[in-house]
């Protein structure tokens, strides 16, 4: 009786301390959460408990799409708390959301003491069916493949493990294309590039390592994608200018959707050739013949049930591996993967199925693009400091880099990588108030993107300048960094050492010897451009940001021809396989290519190439 009593007053204590309190039947009263992998990061579902029944649900999507995941979040709290049951159903078009969602409600219910009833549906009926050409996958290759190979006479079935067409292709902005119409009507016979010349470019950026005959093609080619897309009612358009401060020397090659929802248009041609779609169902694994060659694949639908696809081609369109996270750590080392806020990936098993056939393993590589914080939001000051050729120092307090790199999203996102995916960013209270005096028609410093807060100037022009932001924005804003642990107000440098976690000397040395610089408008270490050497570090308090490498999605995987074919190790081609878009390595090497619009435009025009490949081997 003894022990039970000391048990019973433990227990008593435990829910005092984590504000629960147990129920009759075993429910709790309190707050219980739980996280799980979405679309686009970790979604949190947090449950509040009390007398045994679901007070609140609220539900943090923040990194899914405001209007695909974020909308699924709105609508599967509402429906969580109505049913007092995480068994709800999935909402179209957010299929991994909001299987996520549940998933993690589940968790939250299980901590709770709530009652979770299986209601987990009949499993359906085995199928097999037969094609011509199957592609796994439908994002942006994916659709552009089925397309193409359907236009090519083959009889052409896709699956797709979400229920929305496109993919990330959705979420990209525009593609790389050189010799269009459209720059041909504004540049005339004046046109500064060439395929010789984006040839050069990228295989220079590779040392060589490329595969050159396919980035060769795909230079040549890209503007016959473009070609496609307008004849499929896929409108684009050609920017003012560069978008990146580095590429303001050349033509326009970024080629902007025009529109909304493009793959509106390409899911009404699908329909049209009467290509169909299996949403929801995911390739498992590849099937061979007694030869090695690829002859279909073995998937699982929706409802626990197999689907075989026995075909005469295979092509894989699965994308970015980025939510792999096993992968992601060999690509990055453990360190940097910790550091880095991945944006996009999936975990699909798309070069793995290819791997275990006897593919190749190519290289794998990350889109490492910007600099972001974490957990303070996109929008706050973090993406000024961020984003603007101030003092940039590593996790022992040391200048890396000439941050002039900021013109170019790619170059200065991978130095920040080969520091470990960590970077400061200070700046004093002189450069604040600069930054916030709203009388100034700009504050004198570029940020990397030339059109990022859509500022015009006094012609109406948009300005690579970034504009003043108010006392009470600036404000709040620090204080969601300083919430974040994102960043801090700091009256000595002393504060700010600590806060990044290095030695206080080293700091204020860097500090001393970077406002010499500035004051004698000479870089003599990393060479910044003296326009740029434009703020000292001097006047307390001072504001320290911390940055994370942002990585965009994943690279690579397999090692193809010119035509999309797999290879092996020994450079065969595994006959009857084609990869294409982000699966494939060898048009990026050792880094993500610094080129505005290559990963659209390699994924559609990979595509749309290996859809018209195999199908011509499907019909041999």
């Amino acid at each position: 009786m003894k022990k039970f009593g000391k048990l019973m007053l433990s227990t008593m204590l435990a829910c005092s301390l984590f504000g629960c309190t147990q129920k009759a039947g075993g429910a709790k009263d309190g707050e219980f959460s739980a996280s799980e992998k979405g679309f686009g990061g970790d979604i949190k579902v947090t449950l509040k408990v009390s007398g045994g029944k679901v007070e609140d649900v609220t539900i943090d999507a923040s990194k899914e799409t405001p209007d695909k995941g974020g909308a699924a979040a709105e609508q599967l709290a509402k429906e969580i708390k109505e049913k007092q049951s995480p068994n709800v159903d999935v909402v179209s078009g957010s299929t991994i959301s909001s299987k996520a969602i549940i998933k993690a409600a589940k968790s939250a219910f299980e901590q709770a003491g709530l009652k979770v009833e299986d209601t987990a549906a009949k499993k359906g009926e085995d199928e097999t069916v037969d094609t011509d050409v199957l592609v796994v996958g439908m994002g942006a290759s994916g659709t552009l493949a089925a397309l193409a190979a359907s236009e090519a006479g083959a009889k052409v079935i896709g699956v797709e493990a979400t229920d929305v067409l496109g993919g990330f292709g959705n979420a990209a902005q525009g593609m790389f294309a050189i010799g269009t119409e459209l720059q041909k009507e504004r540049y005339g016979d004046h046109m500064q590039t060439n395929e010789e010349y984006w040839y050069e470019f990228m295989q220079d950026h590779n040392s060589q390592l490329g595969n050159s005959s396919l980035i060769r093609r795909f230079v040549s080619e890209a503007k016959n994608t473009v070609a496609y897309c307008l004849e499929k009612g896929v409108k684009f358009y050609l920017s003012e200018m560069p978008q990146q401060i580095a590429h303001f020397n050349t033509d326009v090659i970024y080629h902007r959707w025009g529109g909304a929802e493009p793959f509106k248009h390409f899911a009404e041609q699908l329909e049209k050739d009467g290509v169909e779609v299996k949403y929801n169902t995911t390739a498992k694994e590849l099937i061979t013949d007694k030869d090695g060659n690829v002859v279909g694949a073995i998937c699982e639908k929706q409802d626990g049930a197999k689907l075989t696809v026995n075909a005469k081609s295979v092509i894989v369109a699965t994308g970015s591996f980025a939510a792999n996270q096993e992968l992601m750590k060999e690509t990055l080392g453990d360190t940097v993967y910790n550091n880095a806020m991945v944006i996009k990936g999936n975990q699909l098993p798309g070069i793995e199925m290819m791997w275990d056939k006897g593919a190749a393993k190519g290289e794998l590589l990350t889109m490492n693009h910007g600099v972001v914080t974490k957990g303070a939001g996109e929008e706050t000051v973090s993406q000024l400091s961020l984003n603007t050729p101030i003092l940039w120092v590593n996790s022992q307090g040391q200048r890396f880099m000439n941050e002039d790199l900021l013109k170019d999203t790619v170059e200065f996102s991978s130095a920040v990588v080969a520091q470990g995916g960590l970077a400061y960013t200070i700046f004093d209270q002189t450069t604040a108030e600069r930054w916030t005096d709203t009388t100034q028609p700009n504050t004198g410093s570029w940020v990397h993107y030339w059109d990022r807060f859509g500022i015009k100037d006094e012609n109406g022009k948009p300005t690579l300048y970034h504009a003043p932001i108010d006392k009470d924005t600036w404000n709040a804003d620090w204080k969601a960094l300083e919430d974040a642990n994102a960043g801090k107000i700091c009256q000595t440098l002393d504060e700010v050492a600590e806060f990044i976690g290095c030695d206080k000397e080293t700091l204020k040395e860097t500090i001393a010897k970077y406002n010499t610089f500035v004051k004698n408008g000479s870089d003599t270490d990393f060479f910044k451009d003296p326009q740029d050497l434009t703020y000292t570090v001097e006047n307390g308090p001072f504001y320290v940001t911390c940055g994370h490498s942002g990585v965009l999605g994943a690279l690579g995987g397999v090692n193809t021809t010119d035509k999309l074919e797999v290879l092996t190790d020994d450079y065969k081609v595994i006959k009857g396989l084609y990869a294409t878009g982000n699966n494939v390595s060898g048009v990026s090497v050792a880094a993500y290519q610094n080129v505005e619009g290559v990963g659209l435009g390699f994924s559609l025009t990979s595509g749309r190439l290996a859809g018209q490949a195999a199908a011509e081997y499907a019909k041999k």
